[in-house]
């Protein structure tokens, strides 16, 4: 069975089209059938009682005359509509010219004056072939009896009922039409609730709302009630997961600091070799505490979060660094619309363009220049600088956590790894790339939330 509930309500829908088309064309036809059956055979005793009547001998018994029915089926032959007058004493009779000569069988019967009898027998073309017959007198005064027949072939029938048959299909299509627009119609209410759904998980995750209550129909409240206590405590075992490493990350500070300064004595006694190998191992435990101090601060998409103007978090922050030593000396050239909203919050946004702007900061030459713009349903947010850049081959190891390309220069190599975790958490791209004046160009790509339409 198919996970689709959309093709389970369009198999329903057909299945049940056909099925109630298939169930009313056969009550209908059935009706009908026996509707013209009733009516065939009253005709038919119409017919039998005019024949009955016209029945008379002359010179005795010798000669039979029959005064002929109107119907002109009765004269053509192999019609379906036949008669027969028969003097069971003498064998003589008088026929239909539609019976070509054909001699329809009856069985003996005991009926009385005025009595008719229905038989079943076999026509003149091998098909079965209704007969009503009765024993009339001869109205001479003698005492010769005559048995009255008229018969009627199936396939008159049959030729009326699949003439109603063809009538009736065009009108069991258009109910079959209508039952399944009926159905797709009733199946886009049911699964409306679905989609509103879509919708509103869709806006959980942009952060445009932070419950699912009241966003569902009332018959799935309970579900959006569950769901709702699932996210809470989702979102409760986050938080005291991030204030856990948060707390392990402060706590590894004190004994690094501690290290720090036995380092700086062991160096002070003449000890460089000891010094340099806990350095290193103190480096590395470092730079992991400071990122996870990083990342346990990132908030995420959230109800809360973003979106923030771009232009002014990026002047703030590089006016806060162009009045630093490392980015005193360099030109700050910024080109992003007053209007472009970053769908970042603004702490986490702040975390981000500290980071790149730093890096940049740091190996720039002379010049470091930012734009922005929104496109393709995302904005896109550029860092250049004119430094010395980042081979093509070292790229994927610069995003990596901890790794420093330049061991010469101050800083722990996680600014980017940070700025791309955060970028992550936003469902963002971050790539390196060579800038136009030969540096790196840091390009930054967030989806912009679509906009709820409920």
């Amino acid at each position: 069975m198919t996970r689709s509930l959309r093709a389970r309500f369009a198999i329903v829908a057909v299945v049940t089209a056909l099925a109630a088309a298939g169930a009313v064309g056969g009550a209908v036809q059935g009706l009908f059938e026996r509707h013209v059956e009733r009516e065939l055979l009253a005709e038919l005793d119409a017919d039998l009682r005019f024949l009955a009547r016209g029945v008379a001998a002359r010179d005795g018994a010798a000669t039979l005359t029959v005064q002929p029915l109107p119907d002109p089926r009765f004269l053509e032959p192999m019609s379906g509509l036949y008669w027969q007058v028969r003097n069971e004493d003498t064998g003589a009779a008088l026929r239909s010219p539609s019976l070509a000569g054909f001699d329809i069988p009856l069985a003996p019967d005991a009926l009385r004056g005025g009595e008719r009898q229905r038989h079943i027998v076999t026509g003149p073309e091998r098909g079965k072939m209704i007969v009503l017959a009765r024993w009339v007198d001869d109205g001479a005064g003698t005492q010769a009896r005559y048995r009255v027949a008229v018969a009627m072939d199936r396939k008159v029938m049959e030729a009326a009922n699949r003439a109603f048959v063809m009538d009736l299909l065009p009108v069991l299509a258009s109910i079959g039409a209508g039952l399944m627009a009926a159905f797709a119609l009733q199946g886009a209410i049911a699964l409306w609730p679905v989609r509103r759904a879509r919708r509103a998980l869709r806006d959980l995750r942009a952060g445009r709302r932070d419950r699912l209550g009241g966003a569902l129909p009332a018959e799935l409240e309970e579900l959006a009630a569950d769901f709702d206590a699932l996210l809470d405590a989702q979102r409760h075992s986050t938080r005291l997961a991030r204030e856990r490493a948060a707390d392990l990350a402060h706590g590894l500070r004190t004994p690094l600091a501690l290290l720090g300064a036995r380092t700086r004595e062991l160096r002070d006694r003449g000890e460089a070799e000891a010094a340099a190998a806990i350095e290193e191992v103190t480096a590395g435990i470092d730079a992991r505490v400071t990122r996870e101090l990083a990342r346990a601060h990132i908030r995420g998409p959230g109800p809360r979060s973003g979106p923030t103007p771009l232009a002014p978090a990026v002047a703030r922050i590089a006016g806060a660094l162009a009045r630093m030593p490392a980015g005193g000396d360099l030109a700050w050239r910024q080109d992003i619309p007053a209007a472009l909203l970053a769908p970042v919050d603004e702490g986490d946004l702040t975390e981000l363009l500290g980071a790149l702007l730093e890096n940049a900061a740091k190996w720039a030459r002379s010049e470091l220049r930012i734009t922005g713009e929104e496109a393709d349903g995302a904005v896109v947010l550029l860092i250049e600088d004119d430094g010395p850049g980042i081979p093509a081959e070292h790229r994927a190891a610069a995003l990596a956590r901890g790794v420093r390309l330049d061991p010469d220069r101050s800083g722990t190599g996680l600014g980017l790894a940070i700025a791309d975790d955060i970028i992550r958490a936003y469902g963002g791209e971050l790539r390196l790339e060579e800038a136009a004046q030969g540096g790196l160009r840091v390009r930054i790509t967030l989806p912009v939330p679509a906009r709820s339409t409920t």
